[in-house]
């Protein structure tokens, strides 16, 4: 959200694309793209993000991160929701409990399948 927030979101997507070294806007675009790296670092734990500093632009640790951690292709973490979700009782659990838990269970298996717009035919 913040780099959405702060007009940067295009160093992750490639659409703010480098200028030559020579360009005098290359320095503000490395200011800004230094400053993405540095988010996308400091949201990771210490250990996670040591894998990602030797990486040269914001876009190279996003698409890094993306192959690395991405659940569209993990089956065994879809199973491991559809499951849980399957399992899901209320019981004796608040019903605020169940409900957010529900809810947080389904958002996580929505947002592992890309939309159909977004999928390759």
């Amino acid at each position: 959200m913040c780099i959405c927030g702060r007009g940067k979101d295009g160093h992750l997507t490639g659409e703010t694309i480098a200028p030559e070294v020579t360009d005098p806007k290359y320095r503000s675009w490395k200011t800004d793209d230094h400053l993405v790296m540095s988010w996308l670092i400091n949201s990771m734990t210490t250990k996670v993000g040591e894998n990602f500093l030797l990486h040269r632009t914001a876009k190279e640790i996003w698409e890094a991160a993306r192959v690395t951690y991405s659940s569209m292709e993990n089956t065994s973490k879809l199973l491991e929701i559809e499951t849980r979700l399957y399992d899901l009782k209320q019981g004796d659990l608040p019903l605020f409990y169940f409900r957010s838990t529900t809810q947080s269970l389904w958002l996580l298996l929505l947002c592992s399948y890309p939309p159909k717009s977004l999928q390759q035919t």
